[in-house]
């Protein structure tokens, strides 16, 4: 990558040593956001790369705080589709700078470049490169993390474990800066390629992008990756670009591509459709439904995905792919896939932890394997008998006639036929009940809920006792950790 000669009085020299444990050694990439500098930890003899700043963008009011909460954030994102960011700092004059891992390689927008013919020839590689991306993607939005900037530059291809073309993700949840007014596409690569894969609703506002921008924004990579071009383009301005996204369809896939099969063209379209409701609803949703069209290679990424998912949602994974997308019938016969494909209509699904008893108490989720019918029929003689005893006790230990207080005592002893708030024992005057249901979900929960009720007097109700609050924490102290003067926001 060419290095602007005026980068070069912008940030660190090469032999500049910051914090006592990163020597600069050379700028290998530079824009109008900021640079990235190879280095040396000093401790661990290790190459690291050091991403700083724009000087120009850190005097923004904002920035900097935002550029440090984010980078925390990507921190916190364990996936190895996502670059590693291992510390964040400031240098002396207040610029910001963080410590990712070293990678050698190209991003997708150069392999595009260098590869395409236009676009990249085999639709299974195009399909490895976008599995990869959502991969990412589904770790950072469970962790609460939506990209925002998702493009081909973003998207680092390395040689990993034999595999060349695999993906790391770069700048997760970095804010760019807005120009204001009608800007020029070519003015800066910051904005040459952010709107060309920018949803409608982010560019009506920020505050409307959720993970479903990144989403629409993977849909149009594939489109570009399978094309050679993005499906919304424009030689004159910046707004007249989101117009186009806004108000036009793009021209259809297969008129550049008509080897693309019909069924995968329309999962790519919907992948990037105008109305976030109409796309799919997770990262896991729309790599199942390409997966019919992968090959070999990509299964263990699916493999991958499907496990989170089931994490997740605390359902075996073999579970989460009906209502299938697409048949496994209509993948081409050399894909290497299994057949598991994506829910049609994105659903909610309840963790069987989350699912509530009758008596309003939350289930326990299934551990190990479900109680065989038998252990089962075992366990309802043992709450019969349980019963059974409770109803002997009541009999032998109730109040004989004699024992019947007098009319003048009525009123401290009262017979209660309302019960108490529900429990696993509930005071009524109905007859003995024993009831035991399974857990309210589709998986056999290891447990069945039991209600006994049983016709009680009670004397007296005690009060429940509650422990004191904890002492409230000194005023002045703040447990948020702090680089230089910034706060940093958990």
């Amino acid at each position: 990558m060419t290095i602007p000669p005026e980068a070069a009085n912008l940030y660190p020299e090469p032999g500049t040593v910051i914090d006592n444990k990163y020597r600069c050694e050379r700028l290998i990439g530079a824009g109008g956001m900021g640079a990235v500098a190879l280095a040396t930890h000093l401790i661990r003899k290790a190459p690291v790369a050091l991403k700083f700043m724009h000087p120009g963008v850190s005097i923004q009011e904002g920035f900097v705080e935002r550029f440090i909460n984010e980078a925390v954030a990507a921190s916190r994102i364990d996936s190895e589709h996502v670059v590693k960011v291992f510390d964040v700092g400031q240098l002396q004059e207040g610029t910001p700078y963080l410590v990712m891992e070293y990678l050698e390689g190209i991003d997708l927008a150069d392999v595009l470049e260098r590869d395409g013919a236009p676009g990249l020839g085999s639709i299974p590689r195009c399909l490895h490169f976008a599995v990869q991306i959502l991969r990412g993607l589904q770790t950072a939005h469970d962790a609460g993390i939506v990209h925002r900037d998702m493009k081909p530059s973003n998207c680092f291809v390395i040689e990993k474990d034999g595999d060349p073309d695999f993906v790391k993700l770069l700048d997760f949840g970095i804010s760019k800066l807005q120009q204001p007014g009608d800007v020029k596409l070519t003015q800066t690569n910051s904005l040459l390629g952010t709107p060309l894969y920018m949803s409608p609703e982010q560019s009506r506002s920020a505050k409307l992008a959720d993970h479903r921008t990144d989403l629409y924004a993977v849909g149009v990579i594939i489109y570009e990756l399978l094309t050679g071009k993005p499906p919304f383009d424009s030689d004159s301005t910046f707004t007249e670009l989101l117009l186009k996204i806004a108000t036009e369809e793009p021209i259809p896939l297969r008129e550049f591509r008509p080897d693309v099969p019909e069924e995968l063209a329309a999962v790519i379209r919907r992948a990037f459709a105008r109305n976030p409701n109409d796309r799919y609803g997770s990262a896991y949703e729309l790599s199942e439904a390409l997966a019919p069209w992968c090959d070999a290679r990509s299964l263990p990424i699916l493999e991958g995905a499907r496990r989170r998912a089931a994490r997740i949602t605390g359902l075996p994974h073999t579970m989460l792919s009906s209502g299938t997308t697409q048949s496994s019938e209509t993948a081409p016969a050399a894909t290497g896939y299994t057949g598991v494909s994506a829910p049609e209509k994105t659903q909610a699904v309840v963790p069987a932890s989350l699912v509530t008893s009758q008596a309003g108490v939350a289930a326990p989720a299934m551990q190990g394997r479900a109680r065989s019918p038998s252990r089962m029929a075992f366990a309802l003689v043992g709450v019969g008998a349980m019963v059974l005893a409770a109803a002997a006790l009541w009999f032998f230990s109730r109040p004989s006639a004699q024992d019947t207080p007098p009319a003048s005592l009525a009123v401290s002893v009262v017979e209660h036929t309302t019960p108490p708030p529900p429990t696993t024992v509930t005071a009524s005057s109905a007859p003995i009940v024993v009831v035991a249901q399974e857990t309210p979900s589709s998986i056999p929960s290891a447990s069945a809920s039991v209600q006994v009720t049983l016709p009680i007097r009670t004397t007296s109700t005690a009060k429940a006792t509650t422990p004191p609050p904890p002492p409230p924490s000194p005023e002045g102290t703040s447990t948020k950790p702090k680089i230089g003067d910034i706060t940093i926001q958990h």
